[in-house]
């Protein structure tokens, strides 16, 4: 490893990393966990666990090389790029993740990076990292059931080229999505689910943001379970708008992830948009989520 990851700023960034882990071990995460797995219940897939790399992206900015070898030695399998790669080329960033033992999973972009003459290095890009889903943080329409129906046709398009590519395309959720569209009484996700093709269309559904809508994510994941092969997971009080690190609040993530039939098929990345100490998110969600054992809900009879 070259020079520039052995710097002051390498040792601490991995520093932090070391004091996380000491935070980690007082925060008391074996309680729900323990009580669950007493009656048999299952890992969330240690091969599935992801970090946001937004969360980070002061520290990436920095020095790339380090936080990726940072999030390797926290445990982590996979990570989701947004926006850039911390200064890398594409060919770089994935020599660089594969040095480490980390996946691309998927990778957010704005929406105007899949029109016109942006699209095709958008997906060429995502097949360098060899990541298997690449999409959008937000969309950028009308927030009206005519809007949304416009964007599901574009979004149909996109996941087209991106299957071309060998990708599968999704769309990053928020709260707005979740809004009833005044005096129709429709969900607007809704529009999206009926009128994006399952084949071409996926979604990352985002735990905190569904609740800070104060709509339930569970009768979405019971019903349409393969339209979100990702998942975003960070802890707080999204009524509100407070966000912690994973297992230092109250979002009941043995009870969301319960509705999962198939938690194999899913990708669980931590993330928290703005916090005061990224090593220790990264270290402290990890082990909170590791910790975690999570009891399957009845099939419906």
């Amino acid at each position: 490893m070259g020079a520039s990851q052995t710097g002051p700023a390498r040792r601490h960034l991995l520093q932090g990393l070391g004091a996380a882990a000491l935070l980690a071990g007082t925060a008391g995460t074996a309680g729900p966990a323990s009580a669950a797995a007493r009656r048999g219940a299952r890992p969330v897939p240690p091969d599935r666990i992801g970090f946001g790399l937004y969360s980070i992206r002061s520290m990436l900015a920095e020095q790339p090389e380090a936080v990726l070898e940072l999030l390797a030695e926290a445990g982590y399998a996979e990570i989701e790029p947004a926006y850039d790669y911390g200064g890398l080329s594409p060919s770089a960033f994935r020599a660089a993740t594969d040095a480490v033992g980390l996946r691309v999973v998927g990778s957010h972009h704005n929406p105007g990076d899949f029109r016109g003459d942006l699209a095709g290095p958008t997906l060429e890009r995502a097949a360098v990292l060899g990541q298997r889903y690449v999409g959008v943080s937000y969309m950028d329409g009308e927030e009206t059931p005519d809007g949304y129906r416009r964007m599901a046709e574009e979004m149909n398009g996109w996941g087209e080229l991106a299957r071309s590519y060998g990708l599968r395309w999704y769309a990053h959720l928020h709260d707005n999505e979740f809004r009833t569209a005044p005096g129709t009484g429709q969900v607007l996700f809704d529009i999206w689910l009926a009128e994006t093709d399952p084949r071409l269309v996926d979604f990352e559904l985002d735990l905190y943001w569904i609740l800070r809508a104060g709509v339930d994510p569970g009768p979405y994941l019971d019903a349409h379970e393969r339209r979100f092969p990702l998942l975003h997971l960070k802890d707080g009080v999204p009524t509100e708008g407070v966000e912690t690190d994973l297992g230092d609040s109250s979002v009941d993530f043995p009870g969301i992830l319960a509705h999962l039939r198939h938690p194999a098929a899913h990708h669980y990345v931590i993330e928290r948009d703005e916090q005061p100490d990224p090593p220790r998110t990264a270290r402290r969600s990890y082990d909170y989520l590791r910790s975690l054992r999570v009891r399957p809900l009845p099939l419906p009879r």
